[in-house]
């Protein structure tokens, strides 16, 4: 098995091992050792930092990956590129932490409520923003020199053992809220560390800045690019941690709100998980029929890519849906009111995954510029929206902000690559999968409960698993997801194995 392959099958079981761990802590502990504000001060703050970081490091992780290969020179500090990027990412990060410092009482006015919680620890956010900051260029750095698994180790593994541990402790000995928060910031600056020491380690970290060289044509074309990047990937990071910063600030008793809608993100958040896996053997294949212009061969990835994604993330929509008063009984009965949210959410992003490899499609093209024009769009509606539901609907208005916004944007994304490239996702089968779920949806509803939460839970989703692929296989609706599934399993069993 090539490097590639490895390394791409390691991230898949560690985000997969992850997304485990993650769920135990988001869905089951942190809600249910710790106050509904407090937990939702622990998501504000990274929500800020996130936001803050991704702004901060002005496109630096895809700048590090796409030019990487002009300044490759592992002798030589890969010619002063890493200390470039590390030096423009470090007077941004100083820069956040000196506007979020110098305007804490602003900030405090606006995420005031009742428990007086961010007042008290509004400023935990600074640490956490530079270790965001060097996250991001660092996971960059990580990436081109092809070390991806440390940078998944780290923050989609380590990360979550570590705070699983955290709350643990909370829970068996007695614990200062203070010392909580103060090592709750620790694991991010510690995941952020591990990557410095595993590119140390590997005699990667050099800055080479005595060595730099980078004409005025590259300069022109390295900013640029990092213009278009920067907007492209602030809309895709900021706009789920702008969500719950607007609730945090818009609503009385925001932190609490925050951990309400913090939960039921999550949740929906699952529905994505798959389609990383299934997408690995896919992108070298675009990457090389761009290379070739060869479209046919474009619009056979996108449109079987469309559907394998539909009809996964439709079955994880109805796992979800069918359980969901089960997975809330799990919790205390004020995250009752994430219910909607969390159905609002799993159907934006089924849309979002039903249009397949759309985003690669354009990210890949000589229209890249259409990424971050779109990713502009997509984040000042979804602000806009944000500000007008949440006035008028309360919680649930984030939720409808971020579909219609999905809704938008990807389905602008979609036509422009049909006016522009004649490429286009769906087909009858599209339908035949939409109408299969929803059948499914009305049908689980009319099911009694039975027993205790957790029998309820598993024989509900036993009963869906046997009864939804095999309709899927009968109907054909997506007849390459068993050849992807079954390539994805062979690869993981090798890694196990160790061949």
């Amino acid at each position: 098995m090539g490097i590639v392959a490895r390394q791409a099958t390691w991230n898949t079981l560690l985000t997969m091992a992850g997304m485990g761990l993650g769920f135990v802590n988001m869905a089951l502990l942190f809600p249910r050792l710790l106050t509904p504000d407090e937990f939702g001060l622990t998501r504000l703050l990274v929500s800020i930092a996130v936001v803050a970081a991704q702004v901060a490091h002005l496109g630096g992780e895809a700048t590090v990956i796409r030019y990487f290969p002009y300044f490759r020179d592992k002798a030589n500090g890969h010619r002063g590129l890493f200390g470039l990027i590390l030096a423009v990412a470090t007077v941004g990060g100083l820069l956040a932490v000196l506007v979020l410092g110098l305007f804490h009482d602003r900030f405090v006015l606006w995420f005031s409520d009742n428990s007086g919680l961010y007042a008290r620890f509004g400023l935990f956010v600074l640490p956490l923003v530079l270790a965001e900051v060097y996250l991001l260029v660092l996971r960059g750095f990580s990436r081109a020199v092809h070390r991806s698994i440390a940078p998944v180790f780290a923050r989609e593994f380590l990360l979550r053992v570590l705070q699983t541990l955290l709350i643990a402790a909370y829970a068996l000995w007695t614990m200062p809220f203070t010392v909580f928060l103060s090592l709750y910031v620790g694991t991010f600056v510690l995941t952020t560390g591990i990557l410095l020491f595993d590119l140390w380690r590997a005699g990667e970290f050099r800055l080479g800045l005595g060595r730099m060289r980078v004409g005025k044509r590259m300069r022109r074309s390295m900013a640029r690019y990092s213009l278009f990047t920067f907007g492209s990937g602030l809309a895709g990071i900021a706009v789920g941690n702008i969500d719950q910063v607007m609730v945090g600030a818009m609503l009385h008793d925001g932190l609490s709100y925050v951990a309400y809608y913090a939960v039921a993100m999550f949740l929906a958040s699952v529905i994505m998980v798959p389609a990383r896996a299934l997408m690995q053997p896919v992108v070298p294949l675009l990457a090389d029929a761009w290379k070739r212009r060869d479209h046919a061969k474009i619009q056979m990835l996108y449109h079987r890519t469309a559907i394998i994604q539909l009809v996964v993330a439709a079955f994880i929509l109805l796992l979800l849906w069918v359980n969901i008063d089960a997975l809330f009984s799990f919790l205390r009965p004020e995250y009752a009111v994430g219910k909607p949210v969390l159905l609002v959410l799993g159907i934006a992003n089924v849309f979002n995954l039903s249009t397949g490899l759309s985003g690669g499609i354009v990210s890949t093209s000589r229209s890249y510029w259409f990424d971050a024009v779109s990713g502009a769009v997509l984040l000042v509606l979804n602000v806009v929206l944000d500000f007008l539901f949440i006035r008028w609907w309360g919680l649930v208005g984030v939720a409808w902000s971020t579909l219609l916004c999905a809704v938008a944007v990807v389905g602008w994304r979609v036509l422009f690559l049909r006016g522009k490239f004649g490429l286009w996702p769906y087909d009858r089968m599209s339908l035949r999968a939409i109408v299969l779920a929803c059948a499914f949806a009305a049908a689980f509803g009319l099911l009694p409960h039975a027993g205790p939460p957790w029998l309820d839970l598993a024989w509900r989703s036993l009963l869906l698993t046997a009864l939804y692929w095999p309709a899927v296989h009968v109907l054909q609706v997506a007849p390459e997801l068993g050849a992807q599934v079954a390539k994805l399993y062979k690869r993981s069993r090798g890694i196990i194995m160790g061949r």
